[in-house]
C-alpha cells in the first residue's frame, strides 16, 4: 500500500526546509565580522572569518602592524652639553619595559608571519634599548661604551677617543665635523661653527656632544637589526591577506 502525503504534510515539509535554509543563512552570516582602520592616506573596511580569527586577534595584529619607526621615544643624543643632565635613565627603563610587555601580550592571528613580525620588533626594541642606555650613560661615564655588545669598529673609532678625552677627542671630533660638512649643503657654515667652538674654553664639551651624536651614535645605530618590513608594502599586503574582503572607503589627496 502506498501512503500519499496530504497537502498539509507537504506544506509543513516545505516550511521546515525553508526554515532550515534560513537558519543556515543566519549562521553563515554570523561567521563574518567587519574591522575598520585608517592609515595616513585612506580609510578601509574589511571582512574576516570569525571562525579563524577573534576580534581581539584582529585588533592586536593591527596594533603590531601600526608599530612603525623608532621603537623608543627616549633619545640618547643631545644638542647641547647642558641637556646631558636631563637624560633620565629610569624613564628610559620604564618605557622599554612597558613596550616590551605590550609586544609580548599581543594576541595575534594564528599565522606564522605575524609571530615572525613580533620577533623582529622585539629584537629591534632590545637592541635600540641597549644602545640608547649605554649611550646616555656614556656622557658622564665614557668607559661604559666598552661594555656595549656589538659595533666593534665603532667602539674602536669613536668610543676609545671619547674615553681618552683631551686631544684624542678633539681629533676625532674634527673628523666627524669634516664628514658632516661633506654631506651638508652649506659646509662653510659647519666649518665656521667648528672654528668658533674649537676656540672656546668649552671645546671639549662641544667635542663630546658632536662626536657622541654624529660619530658614535650614527655608527653604532647602523648595526641595529631594525625590522626590515617596518612600514613596507610587504607588511601591508600581509595584513590585508588576513581578511576575506578589503574595501577602500575614502582616500585623501596625495
Amino acid at each position: 500500500m502506498v501512503i500519499r502525503a496530504n497537502s498539509s504534510t507537504a506544506l509543513f515539509r516545505v516550511l521546515g526546509l525553508s526554515a532550515a535554509v534560513l537558519f543556515l543563512c543566519i549562521v553563515g552570516a554570523a561567521q563574518t565580522a567587519t574591522f575598520k582602520w585608517s592609515d595616513m592616506l585612506c580609510d578601509y573596511s574589511a571582512t574576516y572569518d570569525t571562525k579563524k580569527h577573534s576580534a581581539e586577534q584582529i585588533r592586536d595584529t593591527h596594533k603590531l602592524y601600526e608599530m612603525q619607526g623608532v621603537p623608543l621615544q627616549f633619545s640618547a643624543t643631545v644638542w647641547k652639553y647642558e641637556d646631558i643632565a636631563k637624560l633620565d635613565i629610569d624613564k628610559l627603563d620604564v618605557e622599554y619595559k612597558a613596550k616590551r610587555e605590550q609586544l609580548l601580550a599581543l594576541k595575534l592571528v594564528k599565522i606564522p608571519y605575524w609571530e615572525k613580525a613580533r620577533a623582529a620588533k622585539l629584537k629591534e626594541l632590545d637592541q635600540v634599548y641597549e644602545l640608547t642606555r649605554v649611550s646616555a650613560r656614556a656622557y658622564t661615564d665614557p668607559a661604559v661604551l666598552r661594555t656595549y655588545n656589538g659595533a666593534e669598529s665603532c667602539k674602536l673609532k669613536y668610543a676609545e677617543p671619547i674615553i681618552a678625552g683631551g686631544e684624542d677627542l678633539v681629533k676625532i671630533w674634527r673628523e666627524v665635523n669634516l664628514d658632516s660638512q661633506a654631506k651638508n649643503s652649506d659646509p662653510a657654515r659647519l666649518q665656521r661653527r667648528w672654528d668658533q667652538e674649537n676656540a672656546s674654553p668649552d671645546r671639549l664639551k662641544f667635542a663630546l656632544v658632536e662626536t657622541m651624536s654624529f660619530g658614535w651614535w650614527n655608527c653604532a645605530n647602523g648595526f641595529i637589526e631594525y625590522d626590515p618590513a617596518d612600514g613596507g608594502v610587504e607588511r601591508e599586503k600581509e595584513f590585508k591577506k588576513i581578511f576575506t574582503r578589503v574595501r577602500t572607503l575614502a582616500c585623501s589627496e596625495p
